[in-house]
């Protein structure tokens, strides 16, 4: 199980948590010791990962081992709720529940890892928001309290989330961060499975799968390499309007990718008129992207009334410093 140290953003993460159900003991916690610590072959089990499924993600009911194997994490797949206890889910969208376990697989009290969870459905990994109202809390790294688990106990929490109904069928990856006690930098825990319910009838386009680097600026809504911006659209009144795209990132790779990571600087005109400088990572939950997976995330920004019909090109700057041009029309 890969734990990159580098994968973690100093920016706000979103918690998404309910009610604890603890099993076991509660009480101080206790500093670490070698004769406490457990083996790390003594954990319960990883279940193999699905042919289907790249390494690095397993399919949920899965164990697996956080801290050299002093702790277990499992994520039991997403279920479908009832309309009626998710009367706030707009209109073409479903609530599900997941419930995340995290056990202590030594004979003493401690202190489990903080955990936050990330889905993304979707061959592009459009990511799953949080079910308003008290069955989803929003929370800082490190605002709720530690929670202490038994010997051998065990601690689950219900993560609700919101998908709309035109998922159903489509791969979810979850992204399980687990931060334990004292450690600034999360493992990385990945699952997959089909979200419940009946396939639509047009699956989302493909990832870039053999998309080439290209000369020269890419037309909105294609590849270039592992990135894609998605046209733009434009709403709104007035002497400025709001834009919106799509920024999708793609992990070629065996390994874990820090997310998103991408600046885009939108140049209106012929003039290239610097318009709107954005961080899309900024203000959500920027997790690391799984395995020979894509993530996407939804860009908003301002921009005149006279530019709206008109040429843009949007220059992607990721964290290396490489620069990527996208063209295209102005909504």
């Amino acid at each position: 199980m890969p734990t990159p140290s580098s994968l973690r953003r100093a920016l706000p993460a979103v918690l998404l948590s309910a009610s604890l159900l603890i099993s076991g003991c509660a009480g101080s916690d206790s500093q670490p010791d070698s004769a406490g610590a457990a083996d790390p072959g003594s954990s319960s089990p990883a279940g193999p990962p699905s042919s289907a499924l790249p390494d690095g993600i397993v399919k949920p009911g899965s164990a697996q081992p956080v801290a050299g194997g002093a702790w277990t994490v499992t994520l039991q797949g997403l279920e479908r709720l009832p309309a009626e206890t998710s009367r706030d889910v707009p209109a073409g969208s479903s609530a599900y529940a997941a419930r995340l376990t995290v056990a202590n697989q030594r004979s003493r009290i401690a202190t489990a890892p903080r955990t936050e969870l990330t889905a993304r459905y979707g061959a592009l990994g459009r990511q799953a928001g949080p079910m308003a109202g008290a069955a989803a809390a929003q929370a800082k790294p490190g605002a709720a309290a530690p929670v202490r688990v038994g010997p051998n106990a065990s601690v689950t929490q219900e993560v609700r989330l919101v998908f709309p109904d035109q998922a159903q069928g489509q791969p979810v990856t979850v992204t399980v961060e687990a931060t334990p006690e004292g450690l600034a930098q999360p493992e990385l825990l990945f699952f997959e499975s089909p979200l419940p319910g009946r396939p639509a009838a047009s699956p989302e386009p493909q990832g870039p799968e053999g998309a080439g680097d290209r000369q020269g600026a890419t037309p909105l809504g294609q590849w270039h390499g592992g990135l894609r911006l998605s046209t733009v659209s434009v709403t709104g009144e007035g002497e400025e309007r709001t834009a919106h795209l799509e920024l999708s990132v793609a992990n070629r790779g065996g390994d874990p990718l820090r997310g998103l990571g991408t600046t885009l600087r939108v140049l209106t005109g012929r003039d290239l008129h610097l318009a709107a400088t954005v961080h899309p990572v900024y203000g959500y939950h920027d997790a690391a992207i799984a395995p020979h997976r894509t993530a996407t995330q939804a860009v908003t920004f301002r921009v005149p009334q006279s530019a709206v019909g008109g040429p843009v090109t949007i220059e992607a700057v990721g964290v290396d410093g490489s620069r990527s041009a996208f063209e295209g029309k102005l909504g």
